[in-house]
């Protein structure tokens, strides 16, 4: 009896006789402004002549997902960003399949964000080496991407005292794409910046998880307090128009801002039902914080979920301050000062009475001593 070969032999096979017939009979476009390639698992949409078809399998316990590249002539790189659904204790990765050689951009997308998340991930040209497969691998049994958009981007150069290597990539239709974001191994880790009478340190790289029962308080000691602070962190896993709850001291922070990318970026993703409308990918958060509300000692920073909230992850927190030489004295009145929106105050920090919303109530999970510890900011030591 003549056996047959394992599934995935038969699939490596078929693939890759699909994608030599599509190299033979397909060519790049024409220089100039090359059009970007979209992939919707919702929509079909047309593929510009230097991409695709895409192929799609499923086996046991892996999906599999192909699309032809043609390069185009030129130096531009190829910016690949990918929308998925993460999945509990799984794993997916990018493979570039070259005319000679397989290269793994990226051993693992998922960062345990958010179940929908986005990543940004740029090829070379000495690593594409001519035309070849771009190839999604996942496990389990159920497809996980949802979107793909690719775009041919090139290095913008930017005014700047001394010597600085490219930071950011330029695609045709105007999006900037930071170049520490673009490689398979993430953003690299955040450090201290002190700025003259402005100190701009790290509170935590994380990242950190938030969960509606679980509030996160970070606790940072001050010698002497600064006139006003920002506070700036990345954060994922929250809807259009949500925002977190901060509190300083005890003291609700107003005017919470979370970046709102622009309605044709590839994180905006329709999860099924009337309004359920996600987005995936990090997104920058900043507040503001008041003259006086921080203090000389220790000052907690608690991070609460919104009202119907899943939970929320954040990473990359900073807490930028000024010295200027007139200091206010610490306020120590819950009344919100003149230009601030009356909000309810805090209860004491305590874990019987802490709690966000009332009745759920919840002990802040404490995060402390993850800083460089600039000279003026320190943290705690766990």
């Amino acid at each position: 009896m003549k056996r047959r070969k394992p599934f995935w032999r038969r699939l490596t096979a078929a693939a890759s006789f699909f994608w030599l017939g599509s190299l033979l009979t397909a060519q790049a476009p024409p220089g100039g402004e090359i059009p970007a390639a979209v992939w919707d698992a919702a929509s079909p949409i047309p593929p510009p002549a230097w991409f695709g078809p895409v192929q799609t399998a499923s086996g046991a316990n892996m999906t599999v997902w192909r699309a032809p590249i043609r390069p185009p002539s030129g130096n531009s790189r190829l910016a690949v960003t990918l929308v998925f659904e993460e999945t509990q204790g799984g794993f997916a990765r990018l493979i570039w399949q070259g005319p000679s050689r397989a290269v793994t951009v990226c051993g693992n997308l998922y960062e345990g964000a958010a179940p929908l998340h986005a990543r940004t991930l740029l090829i070379d040209r000495e690593t594409l080496g001519g035309s070849g497969q771009l190839v999604v691998e996942a496990t389990g049994t159920r497809p996980v991407l949802a979107r793909a958009e690719l775009s041919w981007v090139e290095p913008l150069v930017l005014a700047a005292s001394g010597w600085t290597p490219p930071g950011l990539y330029l695609a045709p239709s105007g999006k900037i794409f930071p170049a520490d974001e673009l490689h398979g191994q993430g953003r690299r880790a955040p450090q201290d910046e002190p700025k003259g009478k402005i100190i701009d340190a790290v509170l935590d790289a994380g990242p950190v998880k938030v969960l509606p029962q679980t509030p996160v308080r970070f606790v940072t000691a001050m010698s002497t307090p600064p006139s006003h602070a920002r506070l700036e962190a990345q954060i994922a896993g929250l809807a259009p128009g949500e925002e977190p709850l901060l509190w300083v001291n005890g003291r609700s922070l107003a005017g919470v801002a979370v970046e709102l990318p622009a309605l044709d970026d590839a994180g905006y993703r329709w999860l099924g039902g009337a309004g359920d409308l996600a987005y995936g990918g990090w997104r920058k958060l900043t507040v503001w914080v008041p003259p006086g509300w921080l203090v000389p000692g220790e000052n907690q920073i608690d991070w609460h979920c919104p009202s119907g909230s899943t939970g929320l992850t954040l990473r990359h927190l900073r807490l930028q301050v000024n010295y200027d030489p007139a200091v206010p004295a610490p306020i120590t009145s819950t009344a919100p000062p003149a230009g601030i929106a009356a909000v309810p105050p805090a209860p004491a920090p305590s874990a019987a009475a802490f709690t966000w919303p009332p009745a759920s109530p919840a002990a802040p999970k404490l995060r402390l001593g993850l800083s460089s510890a600039s000279g003026g900011v320190k943290l705690r030591i766990e």
